[in-house]
């Protein structure tokens, strides 16, 4: 077995506290994996401390030598998979104590990095089929479902073209109201009467922050403040970006 040197244990340590929060872990849980790896592969005085944008992590050798270490997180996105596996490692470590080989360590991150996500075509019809059975879940009829599959068909084919370009999450929001808003004023050229509220609310459930205010709620509770706040802000404005979106989309169409 290779020998943990301190690179080795603040680097694996760091890395698997960002996967956390990249895949849209909660801040709490991103620190507690931070703290329980490297007290796995021997660091002592273990201290983290994450916020939604950095992974910042101190501790202390067999020599008594302090280090420090810090990562900056630019993107996260929901995968609730790399989360369990990043979580399942962790622990598993915390169980064997100082016996796994660093490089080994590195690999299994990388993997996890790098581990398959969905196909789009199924990650597109997943959403369609959420926002079709949404619109139900509101009392929409049959045929209010079959507009918001469609709908939610090319909503969620641009919200995947957009979150490639560097533009933040409320301008994507912005486009996604605008986009449901026009689609839904645009049904009237159609024969079928629909419910275009219902429509547009259950089209719009797919892109909903849900998950962004469940962790800041979480992370306040833990006693997270900063970081709390700092989710609930971001999930309010993504939620005001869909509504602005949605309403100047109405106007724009009424206009024309």
């Amino acid at each position: 077995m290779s020998r943990i040197l301190d690179d080795d244990i603040q680097d694996i340590a760091v890395e698997a506290g960002a996967l956390v929060l990249e895949s849209g872990g909660e801040t709490y849980r991103s620190e507690e994996t931070v703290v329980r790896v490297a007290e796995s592969l021997g660091a002592r005085d273990v201290h983290s401390f994450v916020t939604p944008t950095v992974v910042i992590f101190s501790w202390v050798n067999d020599s008594g030598r302090h280090f420090m270490n810090m990562k900056r997180i630019y993107s996260r996105v929901n995968n609730l998979r790399k989360l369990a596996l990043v979580n399942d490692l962790s622990r598993k470590l915390e169980w064997s104590g100082r016996t796994e080989d660093p490089k080994h360590l590195r690999e299994e991150l990388f993997k996890i990095e790098n581990a398959p996500v969905y196909p789009s075509w199924f990650i597109i019809f997943a959403a369609a089929f959420s926002s079709m059975f949404f619109t139900f879940m509101f009392g929409g009829s049959f045929t209010d479902g079959l507009y918001a599959f469609c709908y939610g068909f090319f909503l969620r084919i641009m919200v995947m073209f957009l979150e490639r370009t560097p533009l933040n999450s409320f301008i994507v929001s912005l486009l996604s109201g605008s986009l449901v808003s026009i689609l839904a004023e645009s049904s009237v050229l159609l024969p079928f009467f629909i419910h275009k509220d219902i429509v547009m609310i259950g089209t719009l459930m797919q892109v909903v922050p849900g998950l962004a205010l469940v962790n800041a709620i979480r992370d306040l509770m833990a006693g997270d403040l900063m970081a709390g706040s700092a989710r609930l802000v971001e999930a309010v404005m993504i939620a005001g970006g869909l509504s602005v979106g949605a309403v100047s989309g109405l106007l724009m169409t009424g206009i024309l």
